[in-house]
């Protein structure tokens, strides 16, 4: 591994932190490389079509199999990217704990979280474990390669918009006076 990335930490790379902005950017990245990954087999189908006639669906039905697949696997990063934003917002811009108190584990960020009187409901702790267990199996025990998790844009844009809407919720109680752990 090279130097520079040894022991890495956000405060090697965030200048701003986690701001509003990139709940909605992990999105548009997923649908730009969808986008253009469509844009290419559109190009590709055309070719077949004209080239081969005659076996032009058989052809194309494989390749739309894979490109299906494979634009399963960017929403997979989007569930990735969506749930290390909110535990990275929550430990370290809700509950700045010490260097020596790391709090491991979802479950007791959000139990610290709520000792410091930030608002959050049972059924919203349960939806967010839910997620973090998928994203944790994703990523423990990847799916294989022609046949990822049935996770779709949908479900993506289901999350970003719950963890989007809790992000905007504890920043506004952050800004009318909850205090922070030091």
């Amino acid at each position: 591994m090279r130097d520079q990335l040894k022991n890495i930490t956000e405060k090697d790379y965030w200048v701003y932190g986690v701001t509003e902005f990139e709940f909605d950017h992990t999105i548009n990245v997923v649908r730009e490389m969808i986008d253009a990954r469509t844009e290419q087999y559109k190009k590709q189908e055309a070719r077949v079509r004209k080239e081969s006639p005659d076996v032009a669906d058989d052809i194309l039905d494989d390749v739309a199999y894979y490109r299906y697949t494979d634009n399963q696997y960017l929403w997979q990063f989007s569930l990735w990217r969506l749930q290390g934003l909110i535990e990275a917002v929550i430990a370290h811009q809700l509950i700045e704990a010490p260097k020596n108190k790391k709090l491991f584990g979802l479950k007791a960020k959000l139990e610290a979280l709520q000792g410091l009187g930030y608002s959050l409901e049972q059924q919203e702790i349960d939806e967010l474990l839910l997620w973090a267990n998928l994203r944790n199996a994703l990523s423990h025990a990847p799916p294989e390669q022609y046949r990822p998790a049935p996770l779709c844009e949908a479900d993506i844009v289901e999350y970003q918009a719950f963890v989007k809407g809790l992000y905007l919720r504890w920043q506004k109680e952050k800004d009318n006076g909850l205090p922070l752990i030091r």
